[in-house]
């Protein structure tokens, strides 16, 4: 892509943004005057819904994600500090919060309205990684502050984050009404008896009735727009989302190693496939006593077995086969930091609680 052209699909997604912006405030203004216009009236329930839309469409600033734990640093001493080594490696600086959550993924973002910078490590893919490889996948979450995704921007990023509220909230389901009709003992106590006559159908079960019918085409329009303005928006974002990611990649392998780089790369793609050998571990030792050295080495047995599908359409990261094969093509190179055997195991001692947690988990979930 020429750089005028690049120019031109950044200053696209950024109109989109505001366009995206514009099209939430006019909403909540529309459905106020639907709401209050000769209320009530038969403009009320659309008005409802044209609300709820504005308001998942407004511009917010991103939260923490959710049920991810919160360290403090005198809590995790081994493990800020091995984060501010790496940090200054990168030559970024440290994030203000590192939180720990239970996916097999990692990430480093901005949270509430000053944007402050955190980093949230997923535990099963934590534990299981060597000390190279923590280094390599912590250089590239940090790198992300640096490489210009505009997905995590302020502009482009809150309207992506209000697009993807709206799928998740407008997405098609079941129809409510005709799945309580089949629930007998729904029935039951929904239907009243009309004398000897037979059985007629409450006033609440028709309400519902009539307000789905009535708000399922405004549903699908909300959706089919949320879905389109985000398909636009990512679509025209994905040649700088790939371009920030691979450099993001880069950096990893200057700071860790190719040779690291590139495995950290492989665990990332095995998410399932070791989740499901952790678990066959634990449950024949039948224990829950922390063991990240069994569990690495069970990780590295199965290291190139994996298979990669193609990313979602709305997925922010290239194909992890993608990654690779650019990774492996540039020179290699020598790690700027060397693994701390001795730190790693400093940060698996503080982790201890939250490995325990792990193993728990898959030994009874």
């Amino acid at each position: 892509m020429s750089i005028d052209r690049r120019r031109l699909a950044r200053f696209t997604v950024a109109a989109i943004a505001v366009l995206i912006h514009l099209i939430a405030i006019a909403a909540l203004g529309f459905s106020a005057w639907m709401v209050i216009r000769d209320f009530p009236s038969f403009t009320l329930l659309p008005g409802v819904v044209l609300l709820a839309f504005g308001v998942l469409l407004l511009p917010r600033p991103p939260g923490l994600p959710r049920y991810a734990t919160r360290l403090r640093r005198e809590d995790a001493p081994h493990l800020f500090a091995f984060v501010d080594t790496v940090a200054g490696a990168v030559g970024v600086p440290c994030p203000a919060l590192i939180v720990l959550d239970d996916r097999f993924d990692a990430d480093g973002a901005t949270t509430g309205l000053l944007r402050r910078r955190y980093l949230r490590l997923g535990v099963p893919l934590f534990a299981v990684l060597d000390p190279g490889q923590r280094t390599a996948l912590v250089a590239h979450q940090l790198a992300h502050f640096t490489t210009g995704n505009p997905l995590r921007s302020g502009l482009a990023g809150s309207a992506d984050l209000s697009l993807a509220n709206l799928a998740a909230m407008f997405e098609p389901r079941s129809d409510t009404a005709l799945r309580a009709f089949q629930d007998e003992q729904i029935v039951k106590a929904s239907l009243n008896t009309a004398g000897a006559g037979g059985m007629r159908v409450s006033g609440n079960v028709a309400n519902v009735w009539y307000a789905e019918m009535l708000i399922r085409p405004f549903l699908w329009v909300l959706q089919q727009i949320s879905s389109l303005g985000r398909r636009a928006l990512v679509t025209l974002a994905r040649p700088d989302v790939e371009r920030a990611e691979f450099a993001a990649d880069t950096v990893a392998a200057r700071t860790a190693g190719s040779a690291a780089a590139l495995e950290m790369l492989d665990m990332l793609a095995l998410g399932e496939p070791v989740v499901t050998v952790l678990r066959r571990h634990i449950r024949a030792t039948r224990s829950d006593t922390p063991d990240p050295a069994t569990w690495q080495a069970l990780a590295r047995e199965i290291r190139g077995h994996a298979t990669t599908a193609d990313p979602p359409p709305f997925e922010g990261h290239p194909p992890i086969t993608d990654r690779v094969r650019v990774l492996e093509a540039q020179p290699p190179l020598k790690p700027a930091l060397s693994a701390a055997t001795d730190a790693a195991e400093g940060v698996d001692a503080e982790l201890a609680t939250a490995y325990r947690r792990l193993a728990r988990d898959l030994r009874y979930g």
